[in-house]
């Protein structure tokens, strides 16, 4: 008999074995996220235990309106996270920078609650973090884009605008999208990157970038899988207007030094003094 064609399937190869070697950080912001969050933080949970030798979720609640917390509570005790409460709304750059501050792993990962990018990405990221690069970031304007769920036609034309306003008010040609929720970071990066950052709300990625790009930081911009939510909590006039008025800011924080490598000194070795403190 003579056999017939051998055919090989190649599967991309990720490197688990060298992911099991690390330790993550990962931080969810939260908003009125009660109907799904449970279910979310579980995936996130799975996905994780697979992959890392350690690994924590770090999940804020933001000043949520419905049963957010309750449910956040419930994930502690099913999951062993680590539950943070804001008892206001105070944004969701401030929701973020509290997580970070609560991390301490090797490597730092923020992701929106909803898992419009989902999880799965990580795989990707972590290749590219672990070749060296600061800061992995997700972005919808590099090629390989898979859209699950297309925009809503608004949403599009804002992200389009605030890309080209950014641009232009604080000089950042660089990077094509800062506004994705999913950024990986060495933990060290994010660590000199959060304690700088003044703005609260959704500018808050643009600040970040921003930053980053000052203390040097490697960047790199990789295509997702993304499913645009059907809802959303964006107000379209008002929104709008805080984004514009939060760019001028970081501009003008700019100009004033408050993103200097003084100032950058002068926090490390405050934070290092507080760790130190603590160990003690």
């Amino acid at each position: 008999m003579v056999p017939g064609p051998l055919f090989v399937i190649l599967k991309p190869r990720i490197k688990i074995n060298k992911m099991k070697k690390t330790s993550i950080s990962v931080v969810i912001p939260c908003f009125n996220e009660s109907g799904t969050i449970y279910k979310n933080i579980e995936k996130i949970r799975n996905y994780l235990a697979g992959r890392f030798a350690r690994y924590e979720i770090i999940a804020v609640n933001d000043g949520s309106r419905d049963n957010t917390w309750g449910e956040l509570e419930k994930a502690r005790e099913s999951f062993g996270i680590i539950a943070l409460n804001k008892e206001t709304n105070e944004g969701k750059g401030h929701a973020v920078k509290d997580g970070v501050a609560a991390s301490r792993f090797d490597f730092v990962l923020f992701l929106d609650a909803d898992l419009a990018i989902p999880i799965e990405e990580l795989d990707k990221f972590m290749a590219e973090a672990s070749s060296g690069t600061d800061m992995v970031i997700a972005s919808r304007f590099v090629p390989g884009l898979k859209i699950l769920e297309p925009v809503l036609w608004y949403r599009k034309i804002m992200e389009r605008v605030f890309r080209l306003i950014r641009m232009v008010i604080i000089n950042n040609y660089n990077i094509k999208d800062t506004q994705c929720g999913f950024k990986l970071f060495h933990g060290k990066c994010a660590r000199k990157i959060f304690p700088l950052m003044r703005t609260r709300r959704f500018a808050f990625d643009a600040e970040l970038i921003f930053i980053a790009s000052k203390l040097h930081c490697t960047i790199k911009e990789l295509p997702i899988s993304l499913q645009n939510p059907r809802k959303t909590s964006i107000r379209i006039f008002s929104d709008s207007l805080n984004m514009l008025i939060d760019l001028m800011k970081i501009r003008w924080n700019d100009l004033n030094g408050a993103y200097a490598g003084a100032a950058v000194s002068k926090i490390m070795v405050k934070t290092k003094k507080v760790i130190e403190d603590d160990a003690n």
